[in-house]
């Protein structure tokens, strides 16, 4: 099939999903690398897509601009297990991504860090991720096939997977309980189908941080998860992408997607927002940021 086929076939898909015109649509289906490829395979358990949402969430928020080789959340390649995911991750960042995941109690912070009611089982080059409340889990693995380091307590910190290993601790619950709190957030349904996909949908979404290895993730709440970049792929190009894909299946329409800008979007009303700057940050430092940051991780 020609590409212009392909296009407006994209085109088309992405007019049935949103409320986007034609004109807008045909648009950022020109623009897209990947046409009408494999829908995203959700979870239908919603303990499930809930727990993997809170994991994209504070990888997101843990990882911020700190990236290895492009690996936005850690996160190499996604392959359903069932209900579950199987996660392949950055190797190098491998060991982070158990740090900023498994719930530990950090006195200097005054709260729980990580996410509440995640405990651990299996070996070191395989372990699952389970939350302790629900048969929700996860597995990771490392892209080298490496061990996974269990990360150990720093200066002020109470290792909570660790203290309490066959239920939730007090403070926990009540973070759990904040998660799950529909307070302020539009749609907790997109947002977990949503933020799930993130973590589902690597290869996609880790086109941000590729050109540089890096990119900048942050939430400012527990109803969004914010990516920025400066060079690759355009806001509309990503946005096609992830359409293409089934990013917005099952998402209002109104609410699919929203174009600000040629250089910012919103998807599931302000779920996940996209930004990307007008022209590069970094140019010739790039590289020695990427040192630097690789440099971080190995001292």
């Amino acid at each position: 099939m020609s590409k212009s086929r392909n296009a407006n076939g994209l085109a088309k898909r992405i007019v049935r999903q949103t409320s986007l015109k034609q004109s807008t649509a045909s648009r950022l289906a020109k623009q897209a690398h990947v046409y009408l490829g494999s829908s995203v395979v959700d979870s239908s358990d919603p303990h499930q897509r809930r727990l993997e949402a809170y994991i994209a969430h504070v990888l997101a928020d843990g990882f911020k601009d700190r990236q290895l080789n492009g690996a936005l959340l850690g996160v190499r390649a996604a392959e359903p297990e069932g209900q579950s995911v199987k996660l392949t991750l950055e190797s190098d960042m491998a060991d982070e991504v158990l740090r900023h995941l498994l719930p530990r109690f950090d006195h200097f912070y005054g709260g729980v860090r990580g996410v509440a009611g995640l405990r651990i089982r299996g070996s070191e080059r395989e372990l699952k991720l389970h939350d302790a409340a629900s048969s929700a889990h996860v597995t990771v693995t490392r892209a080298d096939g490496g061990h996974i380091h269990l990360p150990s307590a720093r200066d002020g910190e109470v290792l909570l997977w660790k203290r309490v290993p066959g239920g939730l601790s007090h403070d926990e619950r009540q973070e759990a309980e904040g998660w799950t709190d529909s307070r302020g957030i539009e749609d907790l349904r997109v947002r977990d189908l949503l933020l799930s996909r993130i973590l589902r949908c690597p290869g996609l979404v880790n086109s941000t941080a590729e050109p540089h290895g890096f990119a900048n993730c942050y939430t400012h709440h527990a109803g969004d998860l914010v990516i920025e970049w400066c060079c690759g792929d355009t806001v509309e190009a990503l946005c096609a992408g992830l359409l293409a894909h089934g990013f917005a299946d099952d998402v209002p329409r109104a609410n699919a997607v929203e174009l600000i800008s040629r250089h910012s979007a919103h998807l599931g009303d302000r779920t996940v927002i996209l930004n990307r700057h007008e022209s590069c940050l970094y140019g010739p430092n790039a590289e020695d940021v990427a040192a630097s940051i690789r440099m971080d991780y190995e001292s």
